[in-house]
């Protein structure tokens, strides 16, 4: 799992690090070390320092974590032979393989939302100039809640969010219609 870590958590984890290292030298190999050590350490404020860094460094730890997905990677379901373990990312190149198969979308991205027994797909699209939207986001929408379902055997598909982040190309030029590529699809 990718765990990401700010400036913030990285300097003070190499202050305590740091500071750790010393009084280990300082109390094991240079005695000289360590009573220096111990008078620096004997101040006040240098304890309410150390004291808020350590509480910095939990929090940071902490507000760190919240920011990642609890998502393991995997969805997993029943089959009638027992348990089956679909890779997210695999399912995320699934539905933009499908996506792939409109000539109006210029490029896809998808992001899986995993709830406790539903799935929600978020889509963000470029689209080609004179694409209707509506109608495109509609049999798209269809098109990979079927094919999710028929190839991968995921049910639990709750929402499809379509956002169009860009049209592109020549206002002037006609973008196939979607009836015509759900034809040939």
């Amino acid at each position: 799992m990718k765990t990401r870590s700010g400036l913030g958590d990285v300097v003070t984890t190499m202050i305590l690090l740091l500071l750790g290292v010393a009084l280990i030298y300082g109390n094991s190999f240079d005695r000289e070390l360590g009573s220096a050590l111990a008078r620096v350490l004997d101040t006040q404020l240098f304890g309410f320092l150390l004291g808020v860094v350590m509480v910095l460094s939990v929090f940071l730890r902490w507000f760190g974590c919240l920011g990642q997905k609890r998502n393991k990677g995997f969805i997993n379901f029943q089959s009638g032979d027992g348990s089956v373990g679909i890779s997210t990312k695999a399912i995320q190149d699934f539905i933009v393989r499908v996506g792939r198969e409109f000539s109006s979308i210029k490029n896809i991205e998808s992001k899986l939302i995993q709830g406790r027994k539903t799935l929600d797909i978020d889509i963000k699209l470029k689209v080609l100039s004179g694409t209707r939207v509506p109608e495109l986001s509609q049999v798209l929408q269809q098109r990979i809640r079927e094919s999710v379902r028929e190839s991968l055997g995921l049910e639990g598909i709750r929402n499809i969010a379509i956002n169009v982040q860009e049209i592109v190309g020549d206002p002037r030029s006609k973008a196939p219609s979607v009836e015509e590529e759900s034809i040939t699809s």
